[in-house]
């Protein structure tokens, strides 16, 4: 709802005539049907006045502040992904700061945009990156008490993951005891009734999330234990799990650069140069290649944003030539040929 609209529908339920809030206001009837009618916009100065003399907040008068699509949502997280790719982090995180404070009480933007930030310090390998550490945490914050109850529980997911990583325990599980404990699953229910009444596109697509979104949290879980693997100096095991983890990503069709990719840290870790090499070949070849499960025969009935990958690119370029990790290939010229083979993918 827009500025004008707000003044018009408060006015109406206080059955205030234009020509009378005008003289309250000490401006002219024609001022304030201009501001209804969205041809002008009241002085700053006034908002407090009208705010009070409509009964309302000037937060509820600027509502129309407060309110995105989800595509204009989407839009500016691409504008800030691009701008990664030109400007420094501090910049982009001002811009976004300047974003969030023109729409205070858009939670989906701050949420996501919170999230971008955040990620972004890794995959950049930001220097001082612990500096933004409380600005992120309260942007989340911010979040957790969202009204909408999906938003909110995202939030707790990153901020639970912000405490893990800050070795705050307790702080961790309180946000993880925020979750239900109830273990059914509403959307396996919901295929179930679909298919019963002969909605067969809506079943197949509610089974194929299902699936996918399983696969997602098999993929995570093996990590996990392959992490613990390597931890307990298990080399034999963590070689194990990463083979169930390509054999995993094959039989989910999530195509050849998530299967080869679960060697990738077990061969790092070893500091196996020839394994490294391969694996990172085979990365860089099939990385225009990442996107194709969304057409896979597994998941037909799902539908995928398009993603944007030129950003998958660049952030794929940037952990190549960032990671401290490859320091071992550094003098190696088949890396060096690599990276330069990767540039030229991503551009």
């Amino acid at each position: 709802m827009k500025i004008g609209e707000v003044i018009r529908k408060y006015r109406k339920e206080k059955q205030m005539t234009q020509e009378e809030m005008a003289e309250y206001l000490g401006v002219t009837t024609p001022a304030v049907n201009k501001w209804e009618n969205g041809n002008s916009m009241p002085d700053i100065s006034l908002l407090a006045p009208i705010a009070r003399l409509l009964g309302i907040s000037t937060d509820t008068l600027l509502s129309y502040q407060n309110e995105l699509t989800d595509k204009e949502i989407s839009r500016k997280i691409e504008l800030l992904a691009e701008k990664m790719k030109t400007e420094s982090y501090e910049d982009v995180f001002r811009w976004t700061e300047q974003q969030i404070r023109e729409y205070p009480n858009c939670d989906k933007l701050i949420l996501v945009a919170a999230q971008t930030l955040d990620g972004y310090r890794t995959i950049l390998n930001v220097e001082n990156h612990e500096k933004y550490d409380e600005k992120i945490y309260q942007l989340y914050l911010r979040v957790a008490d969202s009204r909408e109850y999906t938003l909110a529980m995202s939030a707790w997911i990153s901020l639970f993951h912000y405490q893990i990583g800050k070795k705050n325990f307790e702080e961790a599980q309180r946000y993880l005891d925020r979750f239900p404990k109830i273990e059914v699953s509403a959307k396996q229910m919901r295929a179930l009734l679909f298919a019963k009444q002969g909605k067969t596109e809506d079943a197949y697509r509610l089974y194929e999330e299902i699936l996918y979104t399983g696969g997602m949290n098999m993929a995570q879980s093996l990590s996990g234990i392959y992490t613990l693997a390597v931890k307990e100096n298990d080399l034999e095991k963590a070689e194990y799990i990463t083979e169930k983890q390509g054999e995993l990503a094959k039989t989910l069709e999530m195509g050849r650069y998530m299967e080869v990719t679960a060697g990738l840290e077990l061969a790092v870790y070893k500091k196996d140069k020839e394994k490294t090499l391969e694996i990172l070949t085979e990365m860089a070849h099939s990385l225009q290649h990442m996107g194709d499960f969304r057409y896979a025969p597994l998941y037909s009935h799902m539908q995928f944003k398009d993603g944007e990958m030129s950003n998958i690119f660049f952030m794929f370029k940037k952990a190549f030539e960032n990671d401290g990790e490859f320091a071992f290939l550094q003098d190696d010229e088949r890396y060096k040929k690599l990276l330069e083979e990767v540039k030229e993918i991503t551009g």
